[in-house]
């Protein structure tokens, strides 16, 4: 079959595709929800295949779309994946920070970040899943690496903050190591969202997070 050939049975099969829903959408759904259900299925083709990999096409599927569908709201991979990266970092980094800033002491502040997390995974497991491959995929492409680490940076910058906060009103003492520390919690919380997004249910998530506050809080033993 030549390239001509196949791209018309493409454009075929997506006007088919088309024609049962509607013009590319549901019935009853608005551009917004066809937007959402984009990205969220481009959160589990990515962290399931990575950037390479993952295709329009497979998208497309995964969201029940048209390939004309994703391409009217996002004009190429590049920059899916780079609103990727922004969602995720204002619907779960920023907002686990924001309601961490509210709290007083360490222990508060570190509950606080991990509970929001928490919450945002009882609703969509993509998002963990999401920041986890991201990060593995900036390693096989360098071109992402400044946006995946920056997300662990502002994670890092709020560790130490609390950390320097809490030598100051004496819960940590004073000639604690506070980058080894920091580096500690970021460590465990990667594993968190490793476990939030491919191991654990959002129940067992919620207890490993009581634990581990616990644990912080020196209750366990």
């Amino acid at each position: 079959m030549c390239v001509q050939d196949a791209r018309w049975q493409e454009i075929v099969v997506e006007v088919a595709r088309a024609q049962r829903r509607g013009r590319g959408r549901p019935s009853g759904s608005s551009g917004s929800d066809t937007r959402e259900r984009i990205l969220q299925a481009a959160r589990e083709v990515f962290s399931e295949v990575g950037f390479e990999s993952a295709t329009f096409k497979d998208i497309a599927e995964r969201a029940d779309v048209t390939r004309t569908n994703v391409n009217h709201y996002f004009h190429s991979k590049d920059e899916l994946y780079q609103t990727l990266f922004e969602s995720t970092r204002d619907s779960v980094v920023a907002v686990g920070l924001g309601e961490a800033e509210l709290e007083g002491g360490l222990i508060e502040r570190l509950s606080a970040f991990l509970r929001a997390a928490v919450q945002i995974d009882s609703e969509d497991r993509t998002h963990a899943r999401f920041i986890t491959a991201s990060l593995f995929d900036s390693f096989r492409n360098p071109e992402f690496r400044d946006r995946a680490l920056g997300q662990l940076d502002d994670l890092r910058s709020f560790i130490m903050a609390s950390l320097e906060d809490a030598v100051a009103d004496g819960t940590v003492r004073a000639d604690a190591d506070l980058q080894a520390i920091t580096e500690m919690l970021i460590a465990v919380m990667w594993g968190m969202s490793i476990y939030a997004g491919f191991v654990g249910s959002h129940e067992q998530l919620e207890s490993v997070v009581d634990q581990f506050v616990n644990l912080l809080a020196g209750a366990l033993w």
